[in-house]
């Protein structure tokens, strides 16, 4: 075992030979490495050149994007942009899909609409430029074509005019003004009412169904006896004209009503329901729900048939 061992540990003479060349080659390259630095001065690369191009490339990219964008926008902008028809129109009730032939946009036509549900109206042309969104060019382009419809008892009467975005009373305002016809303009003519109390005396007068009295003005929030003192000279109520409610007929729905809670329109059509058809509109007390001043305030809305 000990020969086979110092077989492993013993070089012949061309083993040896060629570990002394293969030992030289190392050191020689270990020298090199070492002295190399020396001789030869590392060059640095100058990448100048090469970063101008890539940022005149970069430039040159951003400005097509840009100008892509810039151009596809315009399209979109004249897409959506009203095409204009122009033609002889009157303001008052005109339909939507007219006011957009007239180039007008969506939100200014639903501001429009929302002016008219308010109880607003165009007496002259130039009532459409004081509405909200209308541009003075818009208007200027539209002018030519509004042709208001002529009513000469309001003519006559003339109950309001604009006068630098303020509405003053007319001369010739009417004595009285009824509360169950008179639009928003009409309502500010009086003498203490503004924008605030016009505006919710058509919106309590929408939810009751027209006024029956103008005492039923005291039941609008912060609509108190002294205001009313101060404007029931001047107004008036055709109480004909409010909304009647077919008591022995009507849905759920139809007989909702400021004077009536959930619980008593449900009493009233259950009662109906169960006893048969009400003779008379007293009869609605039988529900024991409906109290008599309540009856009261609701009985010139309520009919039998």
């Amino acid at each position: 075992m000990k020969n086979n061992f110092r077989d492993y540990l013993t070089f012949n003479k061309r083993e040896r030979n060629g570990v002394f060349v293969l030992v030289s080659i190392i050191a020689l390259l270990i020298v090199y490495l070492n002295i190399s630095e020396s001789f030869f001065e590392n060059e640095k690369a100058d990448f100048t050149s090469f970063d101008s191009v890539v940022l005149a490339s970069k430039n040159m990219l951003t400005e097509q994007v840009v100008q892509e964008v810039e151009k596809q926008d315009v399209v979109a902008t004249e897409k959506k942009k009203p095409q204009t028809d122009y033609f002889n129109f009157d303001p008052n009730g005109l339909p939507e899909a007219d006011w957009k032939r007239l180039g007008l946009s969506e939100k200014q036509i639903k501001t429009i609409k929302n002016f008219e549900s308010k109880g607003g109206r165009f007496h002259k042309k130039e009532d459409l430029k004081k509405i909200y969104g209308i541009k003075e060019q818009q208007y200027k382009n539209l002018e030519p074509y509004i042709q208001l419809a002529i009513n000469k008892e309001e003519e006559k009467n003339a109950t309001s005019v604009f006068k630098d975005g303020k509405v003053e009373a007319a001369k010739n305002r009417k004595s009285t003004v009824d509360l169950n016809t008179a639009d928003s303009i009409m309502l500010l003519t009086i003498k203490g009412i503004g924008p605030f109390y016009a505006k919710n005396i058509i919106k309590y007068r929408n939810l009751l169904g027209g006024f029956v009295s103008k005492e039923q003005l005291k039941e609008i929030w912060k609509f108190d006896q002294e205001k009313y003192a101060s404007i029931e000279k001047y107004v008036e109520v055709d109480g004909t004209m409010a909304r009647k409610i077919k008591i022995n007929s009507c849905s759920v729905e139809e007989l909702k009503h400021p004077y009536l809670k959930w619980n008593q329109v449900n009493g009233i059509i259950n009662y109906r329901q169960k006893h048969g058809k009400f003779k008379t509109i007293d009869e609605i007390k039988n529900t024991d729900l409906v109290d008599d001043e309540t009856l009261r305030k609701l009985a010139p809305y309520l009919i039998l048939d």
